[in-house]
């Protein structure tokens, strides 16, 4: 089986996702490569979010989550997708790591970057400006963090960023899609307000 073009087409694809579940049942260690290929980047994106940008702890998640699901393949069935499957083994990995953390309000060690990092990756643009704006976004992100509880902003970076259907985002969370949908329009509301404030 070609996992390799298996792992570049659409998640959507159910024969082919198939036979990658198929493959991991199997041990196949092609499956598992073109698994982790295809699915690793999203995992990171959604846990470095949740986690307000520390890297070395979204890695640790992504490694975790993929091996939990190898492991547990037996385990996922057709009632949702299997980045959905995915996404849940995932979140309960950032849950564990943020009750951790206990929400320390100190930069992550992932996020942070000296002076003379700064200085090797320029590119020529304005670093005050470039420093500026990466400012500007954490500080977003940190007043949407205190406005909105832990399960609507899950439940908005899942729609937002990973752009999953209020069915998948039900299945990851636990609700249904009408609980979803109220979730959703909740923080939507939460995040322009607190926004807004932050204009005045």
């Amino acid at each position: 089986m070609e996992y390799e073009i298996l792992a570049a087409n659409d998640p959507a694809d159910e024969d082919r996702e198939e036979a990658l579940v198929e493959g991991l049942r199997e041990q196949s260690s092609e499956a598992c490569t073109a698994f982790y290929r295809r699915f690793a980047p999203a995992i990171h994106r959604f846990a470095i979010i949740r986690l307000g940008g520390d890297g070395e702890c979204a890695e640790d998640i992504v490694a975790r989550t993929c091996v939990d699901a190898v492991r547990n393949i037996n385990k996922f069935h057709r009632k949702s997708s299997l980045k959905a499957w995915l996404y849940g083994i995932a979140r309960r990995h950032v849950i564990g790591a943020i009750r951790k953390k206990k929400r320390l309000k100190s930069i992550p060690p992932g996020a942070e970057t000296s002076m003379e990092a700064v200085a090797e990756i320029s590119d020529g643009q304005d670093l005050a400006s470039r420093a500026s704006a990466r400012l500007d976004a954490q500080r977003q992100f940190a007043a949407l963090a205190e406005a909105l509880s832990d399960l609507e902003m899950e439940a908005l970076i899942l729609q937002s960023v990973d752009e999953f259907s209020l069915r998948e985002i039900g299945n990851i969370l636990g609700r249904s899609e009408r609980a979803v949908h109220s979730l959703l329009r909740r923080a939507k509301q939460k995040a322009r307000e607190r926004l807004a404030q932050d204009e005045r």
